[in-house]
């Protein structure tokens, strides 16, 4: 029995100090910390628990001074900087009453400042960095993000394309960037002071985001507009096979380019048709207007519709203040009643389409503010909106398979896509 209970012991005595070993360990271990620290707040390239920071936006009335000085920045070094901000490749000549800044300083001496941050927009801001005496100053622009982004919408009655696409994107400056672009690519196709309601619409585009905030759109890739029942395709791509410059094509390879643009100014209404029996509101008698009146804010910028030299730019009684262009033998354009004309219009200067050749007013004889869009052919007045000009010119062959190949699915895309509808209220009920 004695031979059994010895080793017996020894067994009892050895898990024993071994459940007091795992004991003894088990106490000292400590508990895993699954508290999430949150990450350090970073901005414009700095983490803040680094800095004291200081906020604040601009008054009116206030210089760069009023902006540094406060926070210990010297005079003279204000004037340094104001002059290296004006040089071309910062080009910061000013302060906007608004516009928010950041003043970075040391976390032991908050006199001790180290960066300001001016926010010129959404994406871009300037910096200044201080080392003792001396400073650095540049422009920098946010990590800007594109997503692409498909889009469809109708034409209802008493709508029209900005109210249609603000109905789905909310923010009156990015549908304008997107009801301009659209209006632009078709600009030399689709009258868009004759849209109908039931116009259709799909299109596929970038915007941009920074900070996951939308801050513009970028390029528009492809469009299907229906007008008056008839569908229109464009797709963006390359010219030829060095794929240098993009431009928008149709479904059959043709640019959408044409001689001249549908309208001299954007996203205004015609007040007055070409009408050989108008009754002249100002002369109060029967008088032939042998023009288009489109009218619009003083100041709308006023394009030249196509390429040409300046002819004439000057002042007429009955003109105001007017430009007239000569494109080539058989086609002159001339923009009436101008509140000033673009600097540079003289004649013989060369003009290229869509260029800003006056602004819109009420010069000569004129009730309002518009322009007094008229158009020759072959030397003879004619009504411009009932012209078909030529058709556009296809890009270069060895291009077409590969383009064709290319909008394939976007196109299936556009053609199965759902319209977007909504109910546009009159304003007036």
């Amino acid at each position: 029995m004695q031979k059994y209970f010895i080793p017996f012991l020894l067994a009892l005595i050895l898990i024993s100090c071994g459940q007091e070993q795992s004991s003894d360990s088990a106490e000292n271990i400590e508990e895993e910390d699954t508290t999430t620290v949150p990450p350090p707040e970073m901005k414009y390239g700095f983490i803040l628990d680094s800095f004291i920071v200081k906020q604040g936006k601009i008054q009116e009335g206030w210089t760069l001074s009023h902006m540094l000085a406060p926070h210990g920045i010297a005079q003279v070094l204000i004037n340094e900087i104001a002059h290296v901000a004006q040089d071309s490749s910062v080009n910061w000549k000013y302060v906007v009453p608004g516009k928010r800044f950041l003043v970075l300083a040391s976390k032991n001496d908050s006199n001790d400042v180290r960066h300001i941050i001016y926010v010129k927009n959404k994406i871009e801001y300037v910096q200044i960095d201080f080392k003792r005496d001396d400073f650095s100053i540049q422009v920098k622009r946010k990590p800007v993000k594109t997503e692409e982004v498909w889009m469809s919408g109708e034409i209802v009655k008493n709508s029209n394309l900005t109210l249609s696409i603000n109905q789905q994107i909310k923010d009156i400056t990015i549908t304008g960037e997107i009801a301009e672009s659209i209006a632009g690519i078709f600009a030399w196709s689709i009258d868009f002071f004759k849209l109908h309601p039931g116009d259709e619409y799909k299109v596929l585009y970038e915007r941009k985001l920074v900070d996951n905030e939308i801050v513009g759109i970028g390029e528009v890739k492809a469009i299907w507009f229906k007008h008056q029942g008839d569908p229109y395709y464009t797709f963006q791509y390359f010219a030829d096979s060095t794929k240098k410059d993009k431009g928008y094509f149709d479904e059959k390879a043709k640019e959408m380019k044409r001689p001249f643009l549908m309208s001299p100014v954007k996203f205004s209404r015609i007040s007055s048709g070409f009408n050989l029996k108008r009754f002249h509101p100002v002369q109060k008698r029967v008088k032939p207007h042998l023009g288009t009146d489109y009218a619009a804010p003083t100041g709308t910028p006023i394009l030249s519709t196509a390429d040409g030299y300046v002819e004439r730019a000057g002042y007429g009684k009955g003109n105001g203040n007017y430009v007239k262009v000569k494109h080539n033998e058989t086609y002159s354009t001339q923009y009436l009643h101008m509140s000033k004309i673009a600097d540079g219009m003289r004649p013989g200067v060369k003009v290229k389409q869509g260029q800003v050749i006056g602004y819109v007013g009420s010069t000569g004889l004129a009730t309002g503010p518009h322009v007094c869009y008229r158009f020759w052919m072959n030397g003879k007045q004619v009504n411009h909106r009932a012209l078909k000009f030529p058709s556009s010119i296809p890009m270069k062959k060895d291009m077409i398979p590969e383009y064709l190949e290319y909008i394939k699915p976007i196109k299936s895309k556009l053609d199965s896509m759902e319209i977007t509808r909504y109910i546009v209220q009159n304003p007036e009920s």
